[in-house]
């Protein structure tokens, strides 16, 4: 029959569906931040204020309840701090504008979401970790037999109410330090609207979720605090919203639930579930609840519709807060409506055998309130929907040692069962059904957000060990949110390696021993401590350092900006002349000479690293490629007609005088010279603004290509620097050749002493 007589259904449910709200949420954008460490998760630090801040919060939030319960005793190192909440307001406040200043300067509102799911992230990591410390420190008491009678019987009674409050310790703790974020936000949200252009980048209802509160689904003693009871259990979550949609879409025929398929019963142990609680037990058990209630597509893809405002149904159904009647229809007829829907719905869940449920869920909490929250829960609701009766409950309630009075508990459990039955009028009984499916509602919005919610924090990490910080630092994958300088991060351009390949060392250092010499003095005075020198003047660090091979790396920072190649090139040329000088003392002394080969590689982008014992790891492709531009491969050019030179050649060495073999392997030459790769010369010649030189100026013949630029070093010298391109030529045993197919070319950074002299000269204008 129709809800109102005289009205088309079809006509006044289309009226119905325009004044339904639709909640608008931003989504969460956390896919655009780099995974951390673990490579599955984001790494975020903050602010060690901050952090403070929210475990001095909470652990004064908990001593306070734990005194209230007779938890605390003098000997507890616990202790209340009565500034903790103007200090976390003094850090929190000025960091998250920071924040969203930042947000705004990289048109990034996800900076600022990251920012506070990870402060919520860390509330919720600090209130379980302050209770498993409480729970940890009976364990770390002395043994049972050390202690007298009394003093084991008081730490077994802690112990066991500690277990009992454990629960709501955790939600009411957590609840007081979220409620603070949220008035803090609250107060600051227009601000932060001005700055971001919206006022809550990540949606209230979602942030400050009851149900993450609750840290368990299942804690009875919680839950009956925020949702009505009969709905712990999600096949009667099921059942009661069959039925309420069954007379919604009646009148509403759009329903968009119905339209979306549910999960068969039968096929839910098919479904893979998380295999582990992760840091959060209750991200398992709500996906598990949501998946036997609701269809994956519906809160997966986070898609949202009016059922999703709780609003729309306590508007539909007459309760407090409605909206008022709306303007197709006078406000007595409006009256009519919603008393007929209720009818219909209490007729319907009678039918369904969930009317005695309802009713009894709406009293429960203030029943189990007035029981001083003594007893069981479930005990009491099963008695109040009849399914107990008060001689059954007897000897059970007996075994809770804490009911001091049984009779007195008994009694008011009678009473309120018969307030159920013959006090409660029909005003009464609407207002019951009235806060049930709205309680239903927000159940039913809580757990598809918090769902969201979880799987957000799920995707943030707070490592706090020294050595993971600076791990995840150093690979640029740390996301921190600091006040003040230390959060000001540098960005990272670019880096140049350099490789040093010193020849001869074995020989030098076979010499000196039967000369009588200490050699690793001799290394560490004239060679490794001039080079240290050389790093400090050029802000370079080592990478690797062996006995015949130095690995050095320069980076390139956003602010300021520096000529990178460029001074990675002025340390190459000083490192080559250090030897070369050690060399002449070398000849003086009758000691075998040193050899060095340098390649420099250029990244466009920061280095990796990784850490082994402590130690640093460099991981970067330029290390490779400037190992092979600083080797030697062929030392003797008069193979090719060519005399031993200073400096770098590429020969391509075919392999048959006819070709037919097709291409052969490069024999390069790099006797104290210096090859830089295609990359390194590209971004010194934006560096540098590169000026080409005709090759018969610097007194050398045409083929090859010079280039010529100029720096001023970090003393404010100028600094000339000459490059020679030049094209590889293939050998095909009897005459080098040009390569026609490739083309390949080399580049040098020349350390001729006579070509520097006479491009100085030319430039000079003498």
């Amino acid at each position: 029959m129709a809800l109102i007589g005289n009205s088309s259904i079809r006509s006044t449910a289309a009226l119905l569906q325009d004044e339904l709200t639709v909640p608008k949420r931003k989504s969460l954008r956390l896919d655009t931040f780099p995974r951390g460490m673990d490579n599955a998760r984001i790494d975020v630090d903050l602010d060690p204020a901050l952090n403070g801040a929210i475990d001095s919060l909470v652990t004064s939030s908990m001593v306070r309840r734990l005194r209230d319960l007779r938890l605390l005793d003098g000997g507890n190192p616990l202790s209340e701090d009565l500034d903790a909440v103007d200090r976390f307001r003094e850090v929190f406040v000025p960091l998250s504008l920071s924040v969203a200043q930042q947000a705004r300067q990289s048109s990034r509102r996800e900076v600022y979401q990251l920012f506070v799911l990870a402060v919520i992230k860390q509330i919720y990591l600090s209130v379980d970790r302050a209770l498993r410390d409480y729970r940890d420190g009976f364990d770390e008491a002395p043994l049972l037999g050390a202690l007298t009678t009394t003093e084991s019987v008081s730490r077994h009674e802690k112990l066991w109410r500690f277990g009992r409050h454990q629960a709501g310790l955790r939600y009411d703790v957590s609840r007081e330090a979220v409620k603070l974020v949220h008035s803090l936000e609250l107060v600051g949200r227009k601000q932060r609207k001005s700055i971001l252009a919206l006022s809550w980048p990540v949606a209230e209802d979602m942030l400050f979720n009851p149900l993450l509160q609750l840290g368990k689904l299942d804690e009875e003693s919680t839950f009956v605090e925020t949702y009505p009871f009969m709905l712990i259990k999600p096949e009667i979550f099921r059942r009661f919203e069959a039925v309420i949609l069954d007379v919604l879409c009646r009148w509403l025929p759009d329903c968009p639930v119905r339209r979306l398929t549910t999960t068969p019963e039968s096929d839910l142990n098919e479904l893979q579930l998380r295999r582990d609680e992760g840091e959060f037990p209750g991200y398992a058990q709500v996906e598990s609840y949501l998946r036997s209630v609701m269809s994956d597509t519906e809160y997966q893809r986070g898609e949202t519709n009016w059922l999703d405002n709780p609003g729309n149904l306590t508007w539909l159904m007459g309760g407090d807060g409605e909206r008022g009647c709306p303007g197709f229809w006078d406000k007595k007829r409006w009256r009519e409506f919603q008393d007929n829907l209720l009818h219909e719905l209490e007729k319907a869940l009678k039918k369904a055998g969930l009317l005695d449920m309802v009713f009894a869920s709406a009293l429960l909490p203030e029943l189990y309130r007035d029981l001083g929250r003594k007893g069981s829960l479930r005990l009491l609701f099963e008695y109040l929907t009849g399914g107990r009766s008060r001689k059954e409950l007897l000897p059970i309630l007996q075994q809770f040692k804490e009911i001091t009075n049984l009779e007195l508990y008994m009694d008011r459990m009678e009473a309120a069962y018969k307030r159920l039955g013959q006090a409660a009028g029909p005003s009464q009984r609407r207002e019951w059904l009235v806060e049930v499916v709205e309680g239903y509602a927000n159940l039913r919005r809580d757990l598809k957000l918090s769902w969201e919610m979880y799987r957000a924090l799920d995707l943030i990490r707070l490592p706090s060990r020294a050595d993971e910080l600076e791990l995840s630092r150093a690979n640029r994958l740390l996301q921190e949110f600091y006040l003040g300088s230390q959060g000001q991060k540098n960005e990272i351009l670019g880096h140049v390696i350099i490789k040093a390949d010193l020849r001869g060392s074995t020989e030098l250092t076979a010499s000196m021993i039967h000369e009588g010499l200490n050699p690793a003095s001799y290394f560490s005075q004239n060679l490794f401590d001039p080079i240290n020198k050389l790093l400090e003047k050029y802000g370079a660090e080592k990478v690797f350092v062996e006995g015949d091979a130095v690995i050095l790396m320069l980076l390139e920072y956003a602010s300021p900006p520096s000529p990178v190649v460029a001074r990675a090139c002025a340390l190459s040329y000083d490192i080559i002349e250090e030897v070369l000088g050690r060399n002449a003392e070398s000849r003086h002394m009758g000691l075998p000479e040193l050899e060095l080969g340098i390649g420099i590689s250029y990244v466009e982008e920061a280095p990796c690293y990784l850490f082994d014992a402590g130690r640093k790891i460099t991981i970067s492709p330029a290390i490779n490629r400037a190992d092979r531009l600083s080797s030697c491969t062929h030392r003797d050019l008069d193979l090719f007609g060519r005399a031993d030179v200073r400096g770098v050649e590429v020969i391509q060495h075919l392999q048959t005088a006819n070709k037919v073999s097709g291409d052969g392997a490069y024999c390069r030459y790099n006797v104290n010279g210096i090859e830089l790769d295609a990359a390194a010369f590209e971004h010194l010649n934006k560096e540098l603004a590169l000026k080409k030189v005709k090759a018969k100026s610097l007194g050398k013949k045409d083929g090859d290509r010079y280039y010529v630029g100029r720096f001023p070093d970090a003393s404010g010298k100028t600094r000339w620097q000459v490059l020679r391109k030049s094209k590889i030529k293939a050998w095909d045993g009897k005459k080098l050749q040009p390569v026609k197919k490739s083309g390949r070319s080399f580049y040098e950074l020349v350390t001729d002493p006579e070509i520097l002299n006479r491009t100085r000269e030319k430039l000079s204008g003498r």
